[in-house]
Formats: C-alpha cells, sequence, structure tokens
C-alpha cells in the first residue's frame, strides 16, 4: 500500500512547468483602467477601492515554473486595450501566498508606448492579496511632492533647508545641560 500523501505534502512536492494563454476576455474583480487614470490624474489620491469591476484583455499569457511546490513566474502579461500588466516573482503553492512585482502601464492608442506606468508590489494570501503601488513613482508624479522628494535627494538642497531650520529654531533644538536639571529640581524644593 503506498504512503498517504497529504494536500499539503503534495503540493509540496509540485514540480514543472505550466502555461495558460488566453484571448478576449476579462479579469473579474478588479479594472486596471480606470484606476491607473485616476492614479495619473491624482497620483497621490490613494488607490481607493479598486476591487471592483473587470480588466478586458486582448491576450493573456502565464508561463510558470512549479519546483518543490513553488511557483515562479517566467512570464506573465495581459494585454488589453487601455491597459498592460506584467508580473514577475513567486508564489507558495502550499502556503497559498504570493511575492510578486509587476508594472502597471495605461496605453493611450493602439501601438502606442504606455502613457503611464505604476510599479507595484503583491504580498499575502490568495485569499486576500495586499497590493501595493510604488510609493516612490507616485510621489514622482505629483507636482506637489516631486521637488520635496528631489530636496531629501539633494546635499546641497538638504543642508539649505536645515540651514532654513536652524535660523527658525535659533540654531536647533538644544539639550539642557545635565546639572541644570538637578539644580532647577533642588531650587523648587520648599525649605
Amino acid at each position: 500500500m503506498a504512503p498517504f500523501l497529504s494536500p499539503c505534502g503534495l503540493f509540496s512536492s509540485l514540480d514543472g512547468t505550466a502555461l495558460l494563454t488566453g484571448h478576449d476576455g476579462a479579469i473579474a474583480g478588479f479594472n486596471v483602467e480606470q484606476l491607473l487614470k485616476r492614479l495619473e490624474r491624482r497620483p497621490l489620491s490613494g488607490g481607493g477601492n479598486f476591487r471592483q469591476g473587470s480588466t478586458p484583455y486582448d491576450s493573456l499569457t502565464v508561463s510558470v515554473k512549479f519546483a518543490d511546490g513553488i511557483a515562479t513566474a517566467e512570464d506573465v502579461r495581459v494585454e488589453g486595450p487601455a491597459a498592460k500588466l506584467s508580473l514577475s516573482g513567486t508564489a507558495s503553492v502550499p502556503s497559498r501566498e504570493y511575492d510578486l512585482k509587476g508594472v502597471a502601464s495605461l496605453i493611450s492608442a493602439p501601438n502606442a508606448t504606455a502613457s503611464f506606468e505604476l510599479p507595484f508590489v503583491v504580498q499575502g494570501s490568495w485569499d486576500d492579496p495586499l497590493i501595493f503601488p510604488d510609493p516612490e513613482s507616485l510621489i514622482r508624479r505629483s507636482p506637489a511632492t516631486a521637488p520635496l522628494l528631489d530636496a531629501v535627494k539633494d546635499k546641497k538642497t538638504r543642508d539649505a533647508v536645515k540651514s532654513v531650520i536652524d535660523r527658525f529654531t535659533g540654531g536647533g533644538l538644544r539639550a539642557p545641560a545635565p546639572d541644570a536639571a538637578p539644580a532647577a529640581s533642588e531650587a523648587a524644593k520648599p525649605n
């Protein structure tokens, strides 16, 4: 009699490759085009509730290699009339968790280059994954915050900002002298 293999044991031993292709369909549950258009107009508006609607596609390609129950995305692309997605990374079949990075692109016209690209990360459980847009790319797109990001990275600008703060605060915040605190508490005691 063969030993009983649990579902987790079975999934942990998964090895091989899989290829899935699709044409002229839609992925239900989120609308990439709508989300990208909103973030293109207002980069710091937040994602809002993007888990509704659907993303139509002209072609879908998912090429995955399995080794010891870990699926490595070799080629994952969703190409639609107005948006494209590409993903790479891994997914654990036994623990049912994602660890993926991708780029979502808004396409303004057929056969045109992307008008807006947004790197993102997908992590967490298959049932409720967390999807995070790349904050630096959104900050760079915002007219209000892009100069601040540049200022933080530029030493000369950072020093100028520090100088202005020092002028307003009288040279920065100073800690009290070590002997001043005990002397002040002794002076406050009643005789």
